[in-house]
């Protein structure tokens, strides 16, 4: 069930790569704990560090979108609020239901959907920008 990260979803940008290769680890860290302990507290905290990392790690490239004054920011931004919204849903469903191999398999799906299109997608946008912007392409 882990996802693996594939280097053809590297951006260019080695902090973001750096960042977008140990939000699979903190994913797949997570999984692992369900695997082997199931719905217990050690794994439900993977996940509230999981949802930490990826806000930070949104921070910081909302951070380096602004520095660049990068032309789509604002629509960027609202994907990243979309994505913890979704999180924040998924987070009511653990408290009603508890951990479920249902519902781990639901956030398997949506989790790695949205990073695997986002970083291809809107997060290679910046990386082609900054490459652009230090006259790398």
């Amino acid at each position: 069930m882990a996802i693996e990260w594939q280097d053809n979803l590297s951006i260019g940008v080695l902090e973001i790569d750096i960042q977008h290769k140990l939000l699979f680890d903190k994913f797949n860290s997570f999984l692992d704990a369900y695997q082997s302990d199931g719905n217990t507290e050690g794994t439900l905290r993977m996940f509230w560090f999981l949802e930490a990392y990826a806000v930070t790690h949104f921070k910081e490239e909302e951070k380096l979108m602004q520095q660049l004054a990068f032309p789509t920011f604002h629509s960027h931004r609202q994907k990243h609020e979309a994505f913890i919204e979704n999180v924040n849903q998924l987070k009511e469903r653990l408290k009603v239901e508890g951990l479920s191999q249902a519902l781990v398999t639901t956030l398997t799906s949506f989790i790695t959907s949205w990073l695997v299109q986002h970083i291809s997608t809107e997060d290679r946008a910046i990386g082609t920008f900054v490459n652009q912007k230090a006259g790398r392409v």
